[in-house]
């Protein structure tokens, strides 16, 4: 099931440059959202604790990360097909500076519906990064460095992801500690440990622009003419992306995947609302990052050793023995006594394994997909993942309203990943490079 070797050119020095500064501006980018993410959580529950906002808004955030995925895919994967790729990176780039002046305006005038808006358009801005920055790998560095890259992406944008939230986690507890101690136990505090923060993650952005300048020009296909149509071809690109056996397949594994994902994301919140009950205290922001740095560790070096051994070719076999570590993990977190130190390492399995499902499977399906049709298939791939995001929020809600503990929902989704390492060889197949 390996991917055939090209004959393409070896890559260029100026290549190399240019596939260093997409990987470091997409962890900044995945920093800065995530940063901003849980700041935010912190804050809608140190100031708005007991209304509807405050008492849900993991699920708020969470809900509003798919949604410009499924309104706006079609537009993304038109625009990273349209023009040049670095020209469609950088505006993404000056978008995300001017997101977080409007976020720090929200804070000052102490307004979390503003700065629940302004996370909504981030969310906007990565919908139109995700092409763009995906979809370029391969004109940088051929099919042959394809796995080399996507692992390096997957690991760097895991490390932007839980440096965002451990800094932020952590940056945001102290702050709000330090306040309630000073000046006594006051929603006024929220506010005052939201500003820095987001003052000087925004600041990063205008590092990122730079860095920004130094990925090189991508074609750009002036025949592609934006319609009324584009609107509306959510049906087209997953047309297309379902007619192709080794797309769809690939796409619906990946998709399982991030179904997954997305849920123990919310389910992480819920477990540390048990460690930290008072809403009003510092720690669940904390809490949760730690959670979340033992799956991303695990993630990253899982990734760095499937990059390792995808040097020359695409190590599809690697994704099946993933999806059977995962669902191990799964088992391990639901059946271990919480905030232990097994409870912890089944964490990390989970994340380990995670870097041999879906890394091969990301180059699987950029190296099976047409050229001029890389961007589409891969905004369609975001608007599935986007959907799973919405089914994940509503599933747990649901297990929430059912009044399962956090322990026995995770294993609910067990035996999904088992059934799909069980098919994966069957589903996807070796066949031509790219899709017919």
């Amino acid at each position: 099931m390996s991917a055939p070797e090209d004959s393409s050119p070896p890559v260029s020095r100026r290549s190399w440059v240019s596939l260093g500064a997409v990987l470091f501006v997409q962890t900044q980018n995945a920093f800065n959202d995530n940063f901003v993410k849980f700041v935010l959580m912190g804050l809608a529950m140190a100031v708005a604790a007991g209304s509807a906002i405050g008492d849900n808004i993991e699920f708020i955030l969470a809900a509003l990360i798919p949604l410009p995925f499924i309104l706006l895919a079609p537009v993304a994967g038109f625009l990273s097909d349209r023009f040049s790729k670095k020209d469609v990176i950088w505006f993404c780039l000056l978008l995300q500076l001017l997101l977080f002046i409007l976020i720090g305006a929200a804070i000052i005038v102490r307004s979390v519906e503003i700065a629940v808006f302004g996370y909504f358009l981030l969310a906007v801005q990565s919908t139109l990064f995700s092409p763009a920055k995906q979809g370029i790998l391969k004109e940088l560095v051929g099919s042959k460095k394809l796995g080399l890259a996507n692992g390096l992406m997957s690991m760097l944008t895991m490390l932007g992801i839980l440096g965002g939230m451990l800094l932020a986690g952590w940056w945001f507890d102290s702050l709000l500690e330090k306040y309630n101690v000073v000046e006594g136990v006051s929603p006024d505090n929220g506010w005052k440990a939201a500003l820095l923060p987001v003052i000087c993650a925004g600041g990063a952005c205008i590092v990122a622009l730079a860095i920004g300048k130094l990925v090189q020009k991508t074609p750009n296909y002036p025949q592609e003419k934006f319609t009324g149509a584009t609107w509306f071809r959510h049906f087209v690109h997953l047309r297309y992306l379902f007619s192709h056996r080794i797309l769809r397949n690939t796409a619906l594994l990946i998709t399982a995947y991030w179904l997954i994902a997305n849920f123990l994301g919310l389910n992480f919140v819920q477990f540390a609302k048990e460690i930290q009950p008072d809403a009003t205290k510092a720690g669940r922001m904390t809490a949760t990052a730690i959670m979340l740095v033992w799956v991303g560790g695990g993630l990253m070096i899982g990734s760095i050793l499937v990059s390792l051994l995808s040097r020359n070719k695409i190590q599809l076999p690697l994704a099946p023995l993933g999806g059977v570590g995962m669902s191990l993990g799964l088992v391990g977190v639901g059946l271990f006594e919480m905030d232990s130190t097994w409870w912890y390492l089944s964490l990390g399995f989970i994340g380990f394994m995670s870097g041999f499902y879906v890394v091969p499977l990301n180059a699987w399906i950029q190296d099976k997909a047409e050229e001029a049709h890389r961007a589409r298939v891969i905004s369609a791939l975001n608007l599935m993942t986007s959907f799973s995001g919405i089914v994940a929020i509503g599933i747990g809600f649901l297990l929430k309203m059912l009044n399962l503990k956090p322990d026995q929902q995770v294993l609910v989704f067990s035996p999904l990943l088992v059934v799909a390492a069980i098919l994966l060889p069957k589903l996807v197949r070796n066949e031509p490079s790219s899709a017919e």
